[in-house]
């Protein structure tokens, strides 16, 4: 499955999660807080993979599944650019120092495991958007 394949299946779940939250009457705070990730592997069990096996991507207490996909991870599937021979395929816009990168199949990747900038409430919070996909859009327009 490529980026862009996982990013389009994403904000469909994601779409179909508010949409129901919606229309139960959630508001704003209440949709942030069904994201928390104790009550997603609950409620919403084929959201993310790692929820079958009750494992976090981030090793954090706090984590919200709100912004799974951060704002800030950039992603080309036919490469970003290429540097010392190996097609840079993902990188942080704000180079958090918290990420890392790892080689797979010859092409260079974002390791985003250490880091939580999208997965805090306040963060959540600043950038919240009904609509996830918008939210990657607006925060690539003010990098």
């Amino acid at each position: 499955m490529t980026y862009l394949d996982w990013f389009l299946e994403h904000n469909k779940k994601h779409h179909a999660i508010v949409e129901k939250l919606i229309a139960k009457g959630y508001k704003k705070e209440a949709i942030i807080d069904y994201f928390v990730y104790e009550n997603m592997v609950k409620m919403e069990p084929s959201f993310c993979l790692l929820y079958a096996h009750h494992e976090k991507c981030h090793k954090r207490d706090y984590l919200n599944c709100y912004l799974c996909a951060c704002p800030h991870f950039r992603f080309n599937d036919l490469g970003i650019r290429e540097e010392f021979g190996m097609c840079i395929k993902s990188e942080c816009a704000i180079g958090s120092k918290n990420s890392a990168n790892f080689v797979y199949q010859k092409s260079v990747h974002l390791d985003c495991s250490a880091c939580i900038v999208p997965h805090t409430k306040a963060f959540v919070n600043q950038c919240f958007n009904l609509h996830w996909k918008e939210i990657m859009h607006e925060c690539c327009a003010r990098q």
